[in-house]
């Protein structure tokens, strides 16, 4: 009983900081918005007018980084495979977890370069930025950012088939929509395991996340009223995770409980 009172006076209190300190904070901004708003919003059209005019230098760039990283990991790999399939026990799982962080590395990067393409995309991506005469090079930042993506795709593919050349075992098609599922059913107990407690691992960090996002977004629409369609976005993101959770969660006790009273 006296634990249940604590969590309820800890809750209380953590409520009453985010109080206190969210009434300060729109005090200061109602107060100061006027000075340094102004200044505020100057900085951010600046920063975009920037990165409006070397979109295309940006965009080759991250093709050409995303082109050579994605080359190098590739090359990394395959010798990897190769030594992987000839060394003796001990040091194949010293390998196999080298493969594993390789891997896992590169596809961060992929992942990195798809966000950093549409970021340099969106810095242009409006009607009225189209159609000036003097923004014709933007058809040239399209073309590389379709590009990049392709070879972002294509490489993705690559590293599946990377992956099941070294374990044969593993299964599933890249460009099929149920890959994940077939991934996941050729693996065995352990490494169902890791992909359980990662995606637990996911979902919490999203939940931590999320909710400053929107606050973050709110605040973006308070002072440089970048409108509520960001505000609408970050908060079905918190839904759709929390609702897919607790879903997915209540079907699998349906099972388990079905299975038991067979």
């Amino acid at each position: 009983m006296t634990k249940k009172k604590n969590a309820y006076k800890k809750m209380g209190l953590i409520l009453l900081i985010a109080i206190v300190v969210g009434g300060i904070f729109g005090a200061f901004t109602s107060a100061t918005i006027g000075f340094w708003g102004k200044d505020l919003t100057c900085a951010g059209r600046n920063f975009l007018q920037t990165v409006q005019e070397l979109m295309l230098p940006l965009m080759i760039l991250i093709a050409v980084l995303t082109v050579g990283y994605g080359e190098l990991h590739s090359r990394k790999m395959r010798k990897l495979g190769d030594r992987i399939a000839l060394a003796e026990d001990e040091e194949c799982d010293r390998l196999e977890y080298r493969f594993e962080k390789l891997s896992a590395r590169a596809s961060m990067m992929n992942i990195l370069s798809q966000v950093l393409s549409v970021l340099v995309l969106s810095a242009g991506y409006s009607i009225k930025y189209i159609e000036s005469s003097r923004n014709s090079h933007y058809l040239f930042v399209c073309i590389t950012f379709i590009l990049c993506y392709i070879y972002n795709a294509f490489w993705q593919v690559r590293l599946v088939k990377q992956v099941q050349r070294v374990y044969p075992e593993k299964k599933g098609d890249p460009a099929s929509r149920k890959f994940q599922l077939q991934w996941l059913e050729s693996c065995d107990e352990a490494e169902r395991e890791i992909i359980y407690r990662s995606a637990y691992s996911s979902y919490i960090t999203i939940n931590r996340i999320v909710p400053i996002l929107l606050l973050v977004t709110m605040l973006g629409q308070l002072i440089f009223d970048t409108g509520i369609l960001a505000v609408i976005i970050v908060a079905v993101i918190w839904l759709s995770v929390s609702a897919s959770y607790l879903k997915s969660s209540v079907c699998l006790r349906k099972k388990r409980n079905d299975a038991s009273l067979l």
